[in-house]
């Protein structure tokens, strides 16, 4: 199982919207997909369920130290199964004073390692405790940003957090890339702000450019794929895939 974690503590820089597309790219490929939601703003998961409606959600994981598998669900679309996420999942943050804290996740994760191909996790706009046991659990970090001045102000809390867990905690974590979304090509402070990105990550050849397809996917409860696969999003999120799936082939 590769374990992926969707990762920036900015707001708005489209971890969700490519923490979705991202596993349902995969489960169209074949992949035996988990999308495990983190955020207790809950917005993949309402994608698929009603938050509040749920019986079990990650805050059992949290609280209660529950197995991925006792809260997982399967959604309507083949191979992929979502973990979700509800608003108390927030009461869960008082765990950070727990010694065994930032392993909750990776311990619940454990049983699953030959049944799940790829996991895929939407982490909060924060360094809290939930992401801290995402970049535990995680073989890659991706980081969505917008190539603006705030996006890169935030990138070095992140990256120290990031070489932190790398070196005290799990040492097979690595940054995979950022992946630019919400693209303006032509303007003159995306063309100084990517060459400035660099110096941090590398950056995905495909980049996600600003349109309203996402958005109106968001509001269908689609992917961007199946709301309008000829949209130019729908093409760069699957380019994006690709470069992703190259990528752990090197």
């Amino acid at each position: 199982m590769i374990v992926v974690s969707i990762a920036n503590q900015k707001g708005g820089e489209g971890k969700t919207t490519t923490s979705l597309n991202l596993a349902w790219g995969l489960a169209r490929r074949g992949k035996k997909t988990l999308l495990i939601d983190i955020d207790p703003q809950a917005n993949s998961t309402g994608i698929f369920l009603n938050p509040e409606g749920l019986e079990k959600s990650m805050h059992n994981i949290f609280q209660s130290k529950a197995k991925i598998r006792e809260v997982m669900v399967k959604t309507e679309v083949e191979n992929l199964n979502i973990a979700p996420s509800r608003l108390t999942l927030a009461e869960a943050e008082t765990i950070a004073a727990i010694v065994d804290a930032p392993y909750i996740l990776r311990d619940a994760l454990a049983d699953l390692e030959k049944e799940i191909d790829f996991c895929v996790i939407d982490c909060p706009p924060s360094l809290s405790i939930f992401t801290i046991n995402a970049l535990v659990a995680s073989n890659y970090v991706i980081i969505p940003l917008q190539a603006e001045k705030f996006s890169v102000d935030g990138i070095l809390g992140l990256q120290q957090t990031i070489t932190s867990i790398k070196k005290r905690i799990n040492p097979s974590l690595e940054i995979m890339g950022a992946l630019v979304t919400q693209l303006k090509p032509q303007t003159l402070l995306t063309k100084t702000i990517i060459p400035v990105l660099t110096k941090y990550f590398r950056i995905f050849d495909n980049s996600i450019s600003d349109g309203v397809a996402v958005g109106e996917s968001h509001l269908a409860r689609k992917s961007v794929y199946e709301y309008n696969k000829s949209s130019r999003q729908a093409q760069e999120y699957e380019g994006f895939i690709e470069e992703f799936l190259n990528e752990l082939k090197k």
